[in-house]
């Protein structure tokens, strides 16, 4: 599951990227969950019904999780690819993983393994090397690219919905919440599409960009996050958090055979640090349940 939904996923970063110039990021967040709400209603509608009052007593929780997740989120994966390469973005996205593990550890004083604790170490290092495009005078002189730095901010707001999944009621299945989260996501993020579509740019009725939206919104949101968030409700969020270093590779792959985007020297060292680090993250039992 972990697998089909990081390569999924990985495609999200490939049409962000290839699209940027195209579809408006907060647009492309509104319409990517009403699709999705609108094929999740068939299997989780009656679900709404019967966990109603369920569903009244954590309102303030959902709401606050939906935000996180929807225009904070993945709107924001969506504007850093403004400024960002769908490599660097797929690659830069590691970074969850840590803040995951921190969040585990700060909220729920979850605690890793000492083989974990090396491999986050050694996929933090190749997320530095990504970001300072191999140059550690890039460090010293915080010249971090816009983009990178968006999109960072968009993994800590990920990371802290998939810490906090865990507080979510057993009794709501995975359905109810995803149609839950993309409802109140998308009228959370109304206001702000609005805004974009007046001041910045509408999302385009072209047949590119509607056949994009689709796939997001189907593949990437109903299929891809519903087994993500499976997942993470069963091994908890901190070793879930490895798809992310699996999507990595699976983006850079893609961006190499579908957008012609070079694969230098220093990428190749931050995957070697990157997929050393998922192997160690592996090695632990299953926390945060």
């Amino acid at each position: 599951m972990l697998l089909v939904a990081a390569l999924i996923l990985a495609s999200n970063h490939i049409i962000g990227r290839h699209l940027n110039g195209v579809l408006p990021p907060f647009g492309t967040a509104f319409w990517r969950f009403a699709i999705g709400g609108l094929v999740m209603l068939p299997l989780a509608g009656r679900s709404v019904y019967l966990h109603w009052s369920l569903i009244k007593q954590n309102l303030w929780f959902f709401i606050f999780l939906s935000v996180l997740f929807v225009p904070l989120s993945n709107g924001f994966i969506y504007l850093s690819y403004q400024w960002t390469t769908a490599t660097n973005g797929g690659i830069v996205s590691t970074v969850q993983p840590a803040l995951t593990v921190a969040l585990s550890a700060l909220l729920f004083r979850d605690l890793i393994n000492s083989k974990q604790a090396v491999g986050l170490v050694s996929a933090t290092i190749g997320v530095l090397v990504i970001i300072s495009r191999g140059d550690p005078e890039v460090l010293l002189g915080l010249e971090f690219n816009l983009g990178d730095l968006t999109l960072i901010l968009a993994m800590f707001t990920a990371a802290l919905y998939n810490v906090l999944l865990r507080k979510v009621p057993t009794e709501i299945s995975v359905p109810l919440l995803l149609l839950v989260i993309q409802v109140i996501g998308v009228i959370a993020t109304f206001p702000i599409y609005v805004a974009e579509s007046l001041w910045f740019r509408p999302v385009p009725l072209t047949y590119e960009a509607v056949t994009a939206l689709v796939w997001i919104g189907v593949a990437v949101t109903a299929i891809a996050v519903g087994l993500n968030n499976a997942v993470i409700r069963s091994l908890g969020a901190n070793k879930a958090s490895i798809s992310n270093y699996l999507r990595a590779v699976f983006t850079a792959m893609l961006a190499i055979l579908l957008l012609g985007e070079s694969f230098e020297p220093y990428h190749a060292a931050a995957l070697a640090l990157v997929m050393g680090g998922v192997w160690l993250l592996s090695m632990g039992r299953s926390i945060g349940h």
